[in-house]
């Protein structure tokens, strides 16, 4: 189960970074071919039906540029059984006067004509471009009705701010027109006038695609001119019910895309959030006076025992940065360096401008503080602070120059093998020590204060990342259905709904982790509490007056777990003001010395080897990859298609 979680939440974010980014990318290369900034605050059209069934087709289109222009172009589809007849007639008018100087280029296409319209101009210029198209075959013809079955507007680049369109020629009385934007989109304003109808649309999306669905009873004039593109049947029944059914597909899915489904996964965000909390709440640690003191040590456990014991750290996959704790990995290892120094098995001492450490034989050494020290000395007995763990030593800069040079992919492997075999070196030897740890506390009979999760809370968890997971895979999924089934902006929205239900997964599975972690046993409580009394006196010890001071027995001890707290400077400056001295001579000269805690400093340099070796293990060539589109459909197979830009 576990194994499955892990995918399933890898699977899931992995999916939401694709789904968040895409549309993002998308932007970022359509930014980079629209060099020309400019907006569309008005499209005009206006399609005038001959008694023959030809029309023509008037588009009026208004630009307003922010930058420097070579000209524009517009599109005009010619599938769903009619065509094009004669050049379309280009007229522009710049700032309110007529240009004459416009060249226009044509261009066939395989489903309609492009046209390119060289009339170029600066930042600050309002373009009118006026076409006129004449067109062949513009209605389906039937033995009772003509039906128009026409999209004019569906590949523009930009918005427009508006869109007025008319439709008229025909007998307007009898029939009927509806104008459609899309499932999601804006529903158009349609009225009947005295010749046809006029269609309104505000703030009509780039993305938009406006359908003209129309019927008027046929008349002798279109059979007669017609006869070889009439069917024989009726259609106005079909072409009501067609509507009708279009209507109500629209409510449903503008039901289920924004009620049903927001609705569903909020309702699945909220058992999520609610089971995660239950597991919080079971699992939550005792709160304790944050005033408690206690003045001595309760165990004498060597810093790396008290580590796992206590706080549960273990050295290895903390100095990997596999686990976190309250507890940083180079004051674990300059705590653990002044408990050896402590307890007599490493020897403190300056010469001139070095440190020096030098390692002393003798029995009694743990098997992990031997296998520590070899970290440390790497086979020495004595060395400067800054040869401390020299065997996981690289240098970067000079292998990734090599890595930069490199010819084959065999010489960049095999620089990215040091990087491996330093990190796998110290995996090797941490593993070691934590090891040995383990089998330090149980030679101690130390009690595990920690526990697993019940089942009930496992339960509880599971459920948690079940619901997240599921209302982010809903929106994903929506989010992918709106864009390539309806191209629609809607799916941008569950975009946005999608990234809070993401950020409070992956902060829920991080509160889960650490808490499971460091999940503390009702019966042990006792002995973390005298840790934290022991911690929170250790801490405040700078603003003890000199008869509390009194209190505090074992200097040496204190200043060793005060190192792996991170509050040794604390306590080094207690013992110079009031002139304290340590019963072990080598570590009471390290803590009176001139420069103190300076050789402490220079542990973080293990923890800049680790990091080396994983980066230099990692080395890539940068390479970079496109991306594609998506696109979406209508309501129905009719013909046309119009679009265009500025270039």
């Amino acid at each position: 189960m576990k194994k499955i979680l892990k995918g399933l939440f890898k699977y899931v974010t992995l999916t939401v970074l694709l789904v968040c980014f895409l549309p993002l990318s998308l932007q970022h290369v359509r930014a980079d071919e629209d060099e020309v900034e400019y907006s569309l605050p008005s499209y005009v059209g206006h399609l005038s039906i001959q008694d023959d069934g030809n029309a023509t087709f008037t588009q009026e289109v208004t630009y307003d540029f922010d930058s420097d222009y070579k000209g524009q172009y517009v599109t005009l589809g010619k599938s769903g059984g009619y065509s094009i007849m004669d050049a379309p007639k280009v007229s522009a008018t710049v700032n309110g006067k007529e240009k004459t100087d416009i060249q226009v280029e044509e261009t066939n296409l395989s489903d309609g004509i492009k046209l390119k319209v060289y009339n170029s101009g600066s930042d600050g210029d309002k373009v009118q471009l006026k076409v006129i198209w004449q067109i062949q075959n513009m209605l389906s013809l039937y033995s009772d009705i003509a039906v128009l079955n026409w999209f004019p507007i569906s590949d523009w680049d930009k918005g427009f701010g508006q869109v007025d369109f008319t439709v008229d020629g025909l007998d307007a009385s009898q029939g009927e027109l509806y104008a459609h934007s899309g499932y999601f989109g804006k529903d158009p304003q349609v009225k009947s006038t005295s010749s046809g109808y006029q269609v309104h649309v505000d703030n009509f999306p780039s993305s938009g695609k406006l359908e003209l669905h129309a019927y008027w009873p046929m008349t002798s004039a279109l059979r007669e001119n017609n006869q070889a593109y009439l069917l024989n049947k009726t259609n106005k029944a079909d072409f009501l019910k067609k509507e009708a059914d279009i209507q109500k597909s629209k409510e449903k899915f503008r039901y289920l895309f924004y009620v049903i489904l927001p609705l569903v996964i909020l309702s699945f965000v909220l058992v999520g959030i609610f089971c995660y909390l239950i597991v919080l709440y079971s699992t939550r640690t005792p709160s304790f006076p944050r005033d408690a003191r206690l003045y001595e040590a309760p165990q004498d456990l060597a810093p790396l025992v008290l580590a796992k014991n206590i706080y549960n750290q273990p050295f290895d996959k903390t100095g990997l940065k596999e686990e976190t704790g309250p507890l940083k990995f180079k004051y674990m290892v300059q705590a653990t360096i002044l408990d050896l120094i402590d307890r007599g098995y490493l020897t403190y001492r300056q010469e001139g401008d070095s440190n020096i450490l030098t390692r002393i034989e003798k029995d009694g050494l743990s098997s992990f503080e031997g296998a520590f020290l070899d970290m440390l000395f790497d086979g020495r007995m004595e060395i400067r602070d800054t040869e401390m763990f020299s065997r996981y030593y690289l240098d970067k800069d000079g292998l990734e120059k090599q890595f930069k040079s490199a010819r084959t992919s065999y010489e960049r492997e095999s620089i990215r093998s040091q990087g491996k075999r330093v990190k796998y070196q110290f995996t090797n030897d941490g593993y070691q020590v934590a090891k040995g740890v383990e089998k330090e506390e149980l030679a101690l009979g130390l009690p595990n204060i920690y526990r697993d999760f019940s089942p009930k809370e496992k339960t509880f968890n599971v459920l948690g990342v079940v619901a997240l997971a599921l209302s982010m895979v809903l929106c994903i999924l929506s989010t992918l259905f709106l864009f390539a089934a309806f191209g629609s902006g809607l799916g941008f929205y569950y975009i946005l709904g999608l990234l809070p239900i993401a950020g409070v997964t992956i902060l829920f599975w991080y509160l889960v982790k650490r808490r499971r972690q460091r999940c503390l046993d009702a019966t042990q409580i006792s002995i973390y509490y005298q840790w934290h009394s022991f911690k929170n006196m250790i801490k405040s010890i700078h603003s003890f007056k000199e008869s509390e001071l009194e209190s505090v027995i074992l200097w040496n001890r204190i200043l060793v777990y005060a190192t792996l707290y991170g509050q040794a400077n604390k306590v080094s400056d207690v013992l110079k003001r009031y002139n304290i001295h340590l019963s072990n001579p080598s570590l009471d000269e390290f803590t009176h010395s001139a420069t103190p805690f300076i050789i402490l400093n220079n542990v973080n340099r293990i923890e800049s080897y680790v990091s080396t070796s994983n980066t230099v293990s990692n080395f890539s060539i940068n390479s970079n990859s496109g991306s594609g589109g998506l696109g979406g459909g209508g309501f129905s197979g009719g013909g046309g298609g119009g679009g265009g830009g500025a270039f």
